[in-house]
């Protein structure tokens, strides 16, 4: 849906677009907080109104100066979005008076030259709806009357955008859709790589920690693959956490990489392996994700730091991630950028293949000859055959007898045995065993 009518809503500070933006695709996605700034970066969520496919846009604040200073770049951010819009839903507060702010976000829409639909937001009472009129003045005509927070005359809203947006017809190709996450700590990297793998600006880039408060989501294509990538919020120590947006902003991470295909978990190599990484790494372990390691800042290492013991390094900090490929960069000088492309498409193939019951046994059968399971407490566990359950991720059923005795130390010489034979070197290997008597017993 990358190509589909783009309808951005903007408006000053606090008038309730992200709000609107939720109740319209009824998902919680942008941060809602009664704070000026809080909707930093350009959010875009492709979705349907009337059976007519959009891709809706919530802006930061026309003309925030918020915690961080980020007003030109929250502004570059409004421009683009507008430069980039079919339609603009401009967003007004119906129970204050216009401010200079208004007409300075009216000046610049009628500048822009897109249609528009004028929303004022909040009204909740019939004497707001009276002085409604102050609103024409704006030259837009007669605004919608709608209160998000009371869900009053949300309809017309959606009404009006399918009225003023064409019918969009989607190409479905082969390959479908996949999407990529970005983690990491704060200040690591994450925004500056996905503008270096879009092709543009699209997401506010600050050396202050913090900067991405939501998740990001930016539509390409990469060859045939229709690729979402999604830039996460930078994470830190759980006690060091300022407010409550930062709290929603570590919970939309963790959503993202739960709906994400892959994850990119982006490191520090001047700083090592923090807390807060091996957090994201166990994440990956527990939930079978598969991850890519992107090394970033890796020309200011130490010069007698090599990669090889970088990886030793890397096995000793990140337990049971030693199938994800690990990629030096140096995202500022854009330095390795171009293998990123190339490890994820490989990801996505191993994460597509399927295997016919004769070669899974086969591998089944020369693990077994090279490292039969040891005895625990008197018993041997026997694996009799098995057979794959799903492909993302793989995942295999092992019928045996007494599986339950089966150490955790020879499921992980299974697993790593079955990447190499079946060619899924890439990818975290899950087994689930269940018992029953051999066929020949």
């Amino acid at each position: 849906m990358a190509n589909a009518p783009m309808v951005a809503i903007i408006g000053r500070p606090n008038v309730g677009k992200s709000s609107l933006f939720n109740a319209l695709i009824r998902e919680r996605i942008a941060i809602e907080e009664p704070t000026e700034g809080v909707t930093r970066d350009r959010l875009i969520r492709p979705m349907e109104i009337s059976g007519k496919k959009i891709q809706l846009v919530d802006t930061g604040g026309i003309g925030v100066v918020d915690r961080q200073d980020l007003e030109a770049d929250v502004g570059e951010q409004i421009e683009f979005a507008m430069g980039s819009a079919d339609l603009i839903v401009f967003v007004l507060d119906g129970q204050n008076h216009l401010t200079e702010l208004d007409r300075k976000v009216a000046k610049k829409v009628r500048e822009s030259g897109v249609p528009l639909i004028l929303v004022a937001n909040k009204i909740d009472n019939e004497s707001l709806e009276y002085e409604s009129s102050k609103f024409m003045s704006l030259g837009f005509g007669e605004p919608l009357l709608i209160s998000v927070l009371h869900s009053i005359n949300l309809t017309s809203v959606a009404h009006a955008i399918s009225k003023s947006v064409p019918y969009f017809q989607e190409k479905e190709g082969p390959d479908g859709g996949i999407r990529i996450a970005l983690s990491g700590r704060r200040n690591v990297g994450k925004s500056s790589l996905t503008n270096h793998l879009c092709g543009e600006k699209r997401v506010i880039v600050s050396d202050r920690a913090g900067t991405t408060r939501d998740a990001i989501d930016v539509h390409l294509k990469w060859g045939g693959l229709d690729v979402t990538l999604v830039d996460t919020a930078g994470l830190r120590k759980k006690n060091q956490t300022e407010d409550s947006i930062e709290f929603f902003s570590v919970n939309r991470t963790f959503g993202a990489l739960y709906r994400a295909d892959i994850g990119l978990l982006m490191l520090d190599s001047e700083q090592g392996v923090s807390q807060v990484d091996q957090k994201l790494g166990k994440w990956y372990v527990e939930h079978h994700k598969p991850c890519i390691l992107v090394i970033n800042k890796w020309d200011l290492a130490d010069e007698k730091t090599n990669r090889e013991e970088y990886d030793v390094y890397l096995d000793r900090r990140l337990p049971g991630l030693s199938h994800a490929p690990r990629l030096y960069v140096s995202v500022k000088r854009g330095e390795g950028i171009e293998r990123i492309h190339g490890a994820i498409e490989e990801c996505w193939a191993q994460m597509n293949r399927e295997f016919t019951t004769a070669a899974i046994n086969d591998a089944l059968q020369k693990a077994q000859d090279q490292n039969r399971p040891r005895v625990k407490n008197g018993t041997t566990p026997k694996l009799f055959y098995a057979t794959q359950l799903k492909r993302q991720p793989p995942t295999f059923l092992v019928f045996g007898k007494s599986t339950q005795k089966v150490s955790s130390n020879y499921k992980r010489y299974l697993s790593q045995f079955f990447q190499k034979q079946l060619g899924l070197t890439h990818l975290p290997i899950q087994f689930v065993f269940r018992n029953r008597e051999s066929r020949y017993s």
